[in-house]
């Protein structure tokens, strides 16, 4: 009786392995289509727009004008489109169960193409992962496949649609077990593989076999170039820096104006970018024209240091401001300025042989690419693809390697991931092998009862002392955390006539928290500092606690006979 159920398992299990590479395909094909109508429409969008020649007042007030009606649509309509669309993705993978809703591919589709479209410096890859994403989900959940299967359809969407949006299939698989799944070694590989190759057929029937940048056969000249080769990774690896502060540094800031202003910060960027596209238009949209001079020694030495200011500076306002577009585009564009400029300075006054600078604009490509975006594989890899020669891997390996240290070293965390960091969205660490290992979630308690913020400070010591607790955790009117009172601060606003006051005003909204996987290392180090009570929160959502770890909780959760202490 037991082979012939096994027998009958097997098949299953092989027949739902024959259907997940069949729809592995089918949502390739569909990335694809909607990487290539993506590209389609933002070119018609930015010539409807701008025009072939377009007049100093056109160029101010397109990407204003334009900004107000994407304002609102991203302030009312589609509220979680805003940005590149990769960190979104990996946090639908990593914590949604692969769950994207339906609106998401549309509104980004919508407000992406109105955004680059109206010269706003921002790339085309970031939006295009994200819409591909949302198809493949929106396909796994209409035809209620498993939750593990919807999930692992999403790096798979997201690998055919920037294959497509960027032509080099074995970069995007890379990226997707790179950046999306996090893992070189997932399972997911094969099919990564199959979507984008059916992704680039796709988008090579339709646009047809021609490459994104012309580019001509560049190699080491002399030995010696690899100083220059590395002096440009350094380089590289500051200017990555300046672009991850800044960028993080201003949305920091926007994200601080009142939630009213939602609506017009986009405007306010597009001002800014006016401006700049009075003064120099190349810095508008995607910009790979301008990086397809610099490869082919088409721009001076002033005009690529400008640009690479420029494109950086036009880019932190697009995305700070709160547009849909991504960073990879003006990555490629600022290293391929960065490394040009640079090119031209060794081929000008160097005392020994050297080649073109355009092949300083090409490894600069890679290594900025490298250093803002984390993905040196990827890097490497999309670049030999663009070439197909393999004689600039030396110098790209070595450029990437000396421009990721830096950017390590001094911005630990990933832009991306600070940038969800900022919508207070945390994505899991490495996965945690030992059974021993004890986290946050074997000492914290789950019973957690928050004093209301309308609650009057009189009441909420009263409260406080009923328990015999130090300090209580303060929820505002949805139920989320929304700060720490304790109960020395309470007893000396009674003390000061101030007991009728209610304690959301007094709460301290800068509490110490962990998450449930912290090791217990990292919740005694925080513990000490938490005046008695450390809330355990949520990783998709920092003011939604799970738990609270308090000094009994710790002792018990030292009892290693108890398996879980919120139980």
């Amino acid at each position: 009786m037991k082979r012939p159920a096994l027998e009958r398992a097997q098949r299953l299990i092989l027949r739902e392995n024959q259907v997940f590479l069949v729809l592995t395909i089918v949502v390739g094909v569909l990335a694809g289509l909607s990487a290539v109508l993506f590209t389609l429409a933002i070119e018609q969008t930015s010539h409807w727009l701008f025009g072939l020649a377009p007049s100093h007042a056109r160029l101010f007030a397109v990407p204003v004008l334009v900004s107000v009606v994407t304002g609102v649509l991203l302030a009312k309509v589609f509220p979680d489109v805003r940005g590149s669309g990769v960190p979104q993705t990996e946090a639908s993978y990593h914590l949604a169960g692969g769950i994207i809703r339906p609106h998401v591919p549309l509104g980004k589709f919508l407000t992406g193409v109105l955004c680059i479209g109206s010269g706003h410096s921002m790339g085309r890859e970031g939006p295009s992962v994200q819409i591909g994403a949302g198809f493949a989900s929106i396909i796994g959940q209409w035809l209620r496949l498993p939750p593990e299967r919807v999930r692992d359809l999403v790096p798979v969407g997201a690998a055919g649609a920037l294959a497509a949006a960027f032509n080099t299939p074995v970069a995007a698989v890379l990226f997707a077990l790179e950046e999306i799944i996090g893992d070189m070694n997932a399972p997911l590989l094969g099919s990564t593989v199959v979507a984008s190759v059916a992704s680039v057929v796709v988008e090579r029937s339709i646009l047809g076999n021609e490459p994104l940048f012309h580019v001509p056969t560049y190699h080491l000249v002399h030995p010696a170039e690899l100083l220059a080769y590395a002096a440009l990774g350094i380089l590289g690896g500051f200017v990555s820096l300046l672009f991850c502060k800044g960028l993080l540094g201003l949305r920091r800031l926007f994200l601080r104006f009142p939630a009213t202003t939602k609506v017009i910060q986009p405007a306010i960027g597009g001002i800014v970018i006016g401006a700049l596209l009075l003064y120099s238009p190349a810095v508008m949209g995607v910009g790979y024209e301008s990086v397809d001079q610099a490869l082919n020694g088409g721009l001076l030495l002033k005009t690529m240091a400008m640009l690479c200011l420029l494109k950086l500076a036009a880019t932190i306002v697009s995305y700070a401001s709160g547009n849909a577009g991504g960073i990879f585009a003006p990555s490629l564009y600022i290293g391929a300025m960065a490394g040009g400029a640079i090119g031209v300075v060794v081929h000008t006054y160097a005392p020994f042989p050297t080649g073109d600078p355009g092949a300083y604009a090409l490894v600069g490509m890679g290594t900025l690419f490298a250093g803002i975006i984390r993905a040196p594989m990827t890097s490497v890899f999309m670049i030999f693809e663009i070439t197909q020669d393999y004689q600039i891997l030396v110098p790209l390996m070595l450029a990437n390697m000396l421009s990721l240290t830096i950017s390590r070293r001094y911005q630990p965390v990933p832009v991306y991931h600070a940038l969800l960091r900022q919508d207070n969205v945390h994505l899991p660490g490495a996965p945690v092998d030992v059974p021993e290992t004890r986290t946050a979630r074997h000492f914290m308690r789950a019973d957690v009862e928050m004093l209301p913020a309308d609650l009057t400070v009189e009441s909420a010591l009263t409260t406080i002392d009923s328990r015999r607790a130090s300090a209580a955790l303060v929820a505002d009117g949805g139920g989320l955390l929304a700060g720490r009172v304790t109960r020395q601060r309470l007893q000396e606003a009674v003390a000061e006539g101030r007991g009728a006051e209610t304690i959301g005003a007094m709460a301290d909204a800068d509490v110490a928290h962990v998450h449930p996987d912290h090791s217990v290392e990292l919740v005694l180090d925080r513990f000490s500092g938490s005046g008695g009570l450390l809330p355990v929160v949520s990783r998709g959502n920092t003011r939604q606690v799970e738990g609270v770890v308090t000094l009994e909780t710790i002792a018990s959760g030292f009892d290693f006979r108890r398996q879980d202490p919120s139980s």
